[in-house]
């Protein structure tokens, strides 16, 4: 009896440890050698640090022969919450992104039980809100060190002033917001406030003293984080609530397709990008410096929740937020810690670190009156009992009851259930990483011009998990670099030889398979037919029907992204290529109908006006270009050029257009071209023609 007890001791004080250890090193982990230096090591450190946990509480599960459960107010809902992201991501168009986002979540919301049901001693919990605030303290150093040039990490990527573990000014001041606040009110507490007894035999206390130097270290780094908001001049960029608010309604009221299904549940939990360029408001073009940058995240974490969760999971959200309301205790630092950081998912965007300190926050609250043996969270036992007649039956029981009649086989159940989970979740989480790590190099080697070795990482990392699309997206880009290399190393006037042919087909094919894979896993992400649009423009010429199957990829980016100037350019292009100039002046029009100020736009419409002969017309679209490069030399050095010549052809100078000012920053004159610059081929390749929209899982190999 006693060394089963001794075990389970041992077994708990793993679990702190384990506990402990991801608290402190959650605002710290990141990566550089993946393609996401933040969010994605969090999500990584999460899930195998919860995994780890899991397989130590199931095995105590064993040995104790019960499932020991904490019972509290806040349960219900997380799990509601929990369940309703999943069926948001799995009900998703764009279901692998989504799933990708929101599994890591699921593991934040795990963690919050595996703290309440191991928390159980004020010695643990000592130790595990230590952690935490020490993390959040390193953190908060690192960036002061950042700030003032004081570089002690040896990675190149950190030495910058503006760095911090967290990636986001933004994001750190949410983590570091509510502990500062925590620190605070326990401290105060300590001193008596507001009588301050304060005595310098306090620092006697080790969790005082911790929370001292924390308190010194969170300070230093809010304040710089603050100026670095208010002041700096590279300012974090955040959605304008505006737009936020408008994309959630429109998200969840103008997807006629799917309309009950984007009302009750949004368009997939974690795919706040396609919400934002499917449903932005044309206003949005008049925005300084941010007209053509797509959002990731709402303006805020509420916004983002009933957009890509749609009503009910804005409901279960706030469900949530309401029970942590009825169980308050005004007077509690963590009560008040866990207010403030609800207070800020209602205001301002939550990665993936703000998230899990929600439920981290919320599993330190309830241990707390758990240990201080508040009625309202209590801990029960479940076992399997052995009946007189010889059978078995469930029964509970208090925490303290322990019955020696009870069986070892719902245990061994639940221990078995723990590996399953523990295991599927954990294949795909090490496949995902490891895939990511390889892409991330494939990168770097790009970088340095090692194509062999960029395309056998991306090759390997599309078939360790082969349901990202941005991987294929890339991929698609970088075989058709390969094959356009390829082209232009045939000497002009000769032939390719027949294996320099093969491989030049073979890559373009490769090109659009995966184009299309990308546009098959996510089929509403605007920039996938972007995407596949561009390669079939390059193929213009080269395969069967490919300006048929380029306009058709581009009209559904569009409708995607309709009120996107640059996707009209590109599609002006495309008929500017094909020699339709009436067509791509058309859309040229349409691009300046959508952006007054795009002078881009003005600059293709007179290219496409000079070669329908339109020369006086063409000379007023770029006087027009001329008014609006005026702060940007380069574009104004060759739209001056380009008048010059014309006005030579025409004879004539015509007047400047009248004063226009470019309210946004202007992108640099260029006329809309292929890709890739591939010679024709007679006869045209047969290629596959754009995907309907469809859900399959495609494999790297296709």
């Amino acid at each position: 009896m006693n060394n089963n007890k001794n075990a389970l001791e041992l077994f708990d004080s793993i679990a702190i440890a384990l506990i402990s250890i991801t608290l402190f090193f959650l605002p710290l982990f990141f990566l550089t050698n993946t393609t996401e230096f933040f969010i994605l090591p969090k999500q990584i450190l999460i899930i195998f640090a919860v995994s780890l946990i899991l397989i130590v509480w199931g095995i105590k599960v064993m040995l104790d022969r019960r499932l020991v459960l904490n019972v509290n107010p806040l349960n219900l809902p997380l799990v509601i919450f929990g369940v309703v992201i999943t069926v948001s991501a799995i009900l998703s168009r764009n279901r692998y992104d989504s799933l990708i986002q929101t599994v890591p979540v699921v593991f934040a919301i795990l963690l919050f039980f595996l703290i309440v049901n191991s928390v159980r001693e004020k010695r643990a919990f000592s130790i595990v809100l230590s952690s935490l605030v020490l993390g959040a303290s390193a953190s908060s150093i690192i960036t002061v060190l950042s700030y003032v040039k004081a570089y002690i990490l040896p990675f190149p990527a950190t030495q910058n002033q503006f760095f911090n573990t967290l990636g986001s000014s933004v994001q750190q001041l949410i983590y570091l917001a509510p502990l500062l606040t925590l620190i605070i009110f326990y401290l105060a507490k300590k001193v008596g406030f507001p009588k301050f007894k304060f005595s310098f035999s306090l620092f006697n206390n080790y969790e005082v003293f911790i929370q001292f130097f924390a308190l010194i270290a969170i300070v230093a780094g809010v304040l710089v984080v603050l100026y670095q908001i208010l002041f700096s001049a590279n300012k974090p960029i955040l959605l304008p609530y505006i737009y936020g608010f408008q994309t959630a309604a429109a998200t969840i009221t103008q997807d006629a397709q799917r309309f009950v299904l984007s009302l009750l549940f949004g368009s997939g939990y974690g795919t706040f990008a396609t919400d934002f360029t499917r449903f932005k408001l044309l206003s949005f073009n008049l925005e300084q410096n941010i007209w053509n940058l797509t959002f990731s995240f709402s303006s805020s974490y509420f916004l983002e929740l009933i957009a890509t969760t749609g009503l009910v999971g804005a409901i279960s959200y706030l469900g949530f937020v309401f029970s942590v309301l009825k169980i308050r205790i005004v007077k509690n630092p963590l009560f008040v810690a866990l207010l403030v950081e609800l207070a800020l998912s209602i205001v301002l965007p939550f990665s993936f670190a703000s998230i899990a300190l929600l439920t981290i926050l919320s599993g330190m609250y309830i241990a707390f009156l758990n240990i201080a043996s508040d009625k309202r969270v209590y801990d029960t036992a479940l076992s399997l009992m052995s009946t007189k007649s010889g059978g078995f039956s469930l029964e509970t029981s208090s925490f303290e009851h322990h019955s020696q009649n009870q069986s070892p086989v719902f245990p061994a159940l639940v221990f078995i259930l723990v590996l399953l989970f523990v295991g599927f979740f954990g294949f795909f989480s090490y496949k995902y990483a490891n895939a990511d790590l390889k892409f991330a190099e494939s990168i770097r080697q790009a970088n340095l011009n090692n194509a062999q070795a960029t395309y056998q990482l991306q090759t390997q990392a599309m078939r360790e998990f082969p349901y990202n699309a941005s991987y294929h997206r890339v991929f698609s880009q970088i075989n058709l670099a390969l094959a356009n290399s390829l082209a232009q190393g045939i000497q002009q006037g000769s032939s390719p030889s027949a294996e320099v042919q093969r491989n030049i087909t073979a890559l373009l094919q490769q090109s659009i398979n995966s184009g299309r894979n990308a546009v098959i896993l996510a089929p509403v992400t605007s920039l996938n037919w972007q995407n596949l649009s561009q390669i079939y423009r390059s193929l213009i010429n080269v395969g069967q029907n490919a300006e048929q199957f380029a306009i058709a990829s581009m009209n559904q980016a569009i409708a995607l992204d309709p009120y996107n100037p640059i996707l009209r350019v590109q599609l002006g292009g495309i008929f500017y290529q094909l020699g339709k100039f009436d067509n791509a002046q058309n859309q040229f029009r349409v691009a300046i109908n959508l952006k007054r100020d795009f002078a881009n736009a003005y600059y293709n419409l007179g290219h496409a006006l000079e070669q329908m002969g339109d020369l006086q017309s063409a000379l007023e679209a770029y006087q027009v270009v001329k008014q609006l490069s005026r702060d940007n030399k380069q574009n104004l050095e060759r739209i001056e050029e380009e008048i010059k010549t014309l006005e030579a052809k025409i004879g004539e100078t015509v007047k400047e257009a009248g004063e226009i000012s470019p309210e946004t920053e202007q992108t640099p004159l260029s006329i809309s071209t292929p890709s890739a610059n591939l010679p024709p081929q007679k006869p045209p390749i047969k290629i596959s023609p754009p995907p309907g929209e469809q859900s399959a899982s495609p494999s790297a190999s296709d």
